[in-house]
């Protein structure tokens, strides 16, 4: 009987934790099924294309993967499928490396701005105090490169005192050429500011060589800064290019202001690897009403602006610092002005998803030359399960290998 508080407690935690599973399993009974079908255009297009999706109908809530060969639920995932998922935002990627480089891959997040891959190497960087840093402390570099050539794998340390406290930090991007990694992180300060720093590390002598801030903002009182980046955190390829601007609003949280935050101030910058030099870089007055669309992709930096009958596609040439004609892409208008399309940029080409009067259409184009490639349709294949005012919101789009 001296044991039957203990015992008493287990009972409860027991019941409790069933009471969760059978709840979440009566939660994920429902089937939801969709698909994407095609209209028009070339279906190869659309071949291993995935759309990462969340699905909204009242309280439920539902993380799906559709395609044109139906839905993957990725709440109903296995363990190791949910992690890769969870951390990557359905991007296979890394099934790719977990599959091809099982060993290097063991003990490493998956998340797609620690890595930088070309034809010989696969490089893996990460920080250790990525959390909570006090100023003075050593900040861990560390760094694991695999050749996959020969199979065989490296890694070294870095430690390095710390130039501010940070409430967190993170790692943005990987960068490697010449015997150079660069490791791009975002440092929030714990005075409310914010920093974007380049960590560059000599490969060959394993030692830090520049430790740089190419953007910071201070707090001011009664006002909200922030560091926006425009590159795409998926790609772990050479990029030459980061976009990123920094922003100043006027702080309304102590008036009880449910309206957008007033901005005070915005400059746009553009750093590129090759020089390590920062420039500002001025968006054209007729355009910034659509700067938040704003990409950039390989040495183009593109604007989208919706006209009545799709979208017009600025691109601004960074070598030869001119702006490109605009090329004009015809699709499926949103349903209303207040529905933003998804918009993303891949392999160079243009992919669109938009809300339309029934359902969901998908556009994709040539960057190149304004070419319909492909249109389609998300199918909904079950109605009587997805409710009558069930919403859709596009999360990512990725493309298998």
């Amino acid at each position: 009987m001296k044991y039957w508080k203990t015992i008493l407690i287990g009972l409860v935690i027991i019941i409790t934790i069933g009471a969760f599973y059978i709840q979440a399993a009566m939660a994920n009974d429902t089937e939801l099924s969709f698909r994407i079908e095609t209209i028009n255009g070339n279906e190869e297009e659309i071949e291993n294309v995935t759309l990462n999706i969340a699905y909204k109908n009242g309280d439920i809530h539902r993380w799906l993967d559709i395609s044109k060969d139906g839905t993957t639920d990725t709440m109903n995932q296995s363990f190791i499928e949910t992690l890769i998922n969870a951390n990557t935002y359905g991007t296979s990627i890394f099934q790719k490396f977990i599959k091809e480089h099982r060993n290097f891959m063991r003990g490493k997040e998956l998340n797609p701005t620690y890595y930088f891959e070309d034809e010989e190497r696969l490089i893996y960087t990460n920080i250790s105090n990525d959390e909570r840093v006090i100023q003075g402390i050593p900040l861990t570099l560390k760094i694991h490169i695999l050749d996959k050539k020969t199979n065989k794998q490296s890694s070294f340390k870095i430690n390095t005192p710390v130039q501010a406290s940070y409430n967190g930090m993170n790692v943005n991007d990987v960068y490697a050429e010449d015997g150079k990694i660069k490791i791009f992180v975002t440092g929030f300060l714990t005075n409310g500011g914010e920093e974007l720093r380049i960590y560059t590390v000599d490969e060959n002598k394993k030692e830090l060589e520049h430790d740089s801030i190419i953007a910071k903002e201070e707090p001011e009182e009664g006002m909200i800064s922030s560091i926006r980046i425009f590159n795409d955190s998926e790609i772990i390829q050479t990029e030459n290019y980061y976009l990123y601007m920094v922003e100043k609003y006027k702080d309304q949280r102590g008036d009880h202001v449910s309206a957008e935050p007033e901005q005070i101030s915005s400059q746009v910058y553009l750093y590129s690897n090759i020089t390590n030099q920062v420039e500002e870089w001025t968006v054209p007055v007729e355009l910034k009403p659509y700067i938040d669309m704003m990409v950039i992709h390989e040495n183009d930096i593109f604007i989208p602006v919706p006209s009545d009958t799709g979208l017009e596609l600025n691109r601004y040439n960074i070598e030869k610092e001119q702006w490109e004609s605009p090329e004009n892409f015809s699709f499926t208008n949103p349903a209303s002005e207040e529905d933003e399309p998804f918009f993303q940029l891949k392999n160079g080409k243009l992919y669109i998803v938009n809300h339309v009067s029934d359902g969901h259409s998908i556009f994709i184009g040539d960057l190149r030359t304004g070419e319909s490639l492909y249109e389609g349709k998300i199918i909904g294949e079950n109605n009587e399960n997805l409710g009558p005012n069930f919403e859709l919101y596009i999360n990512q789009l990725y493309k298998n290998l």
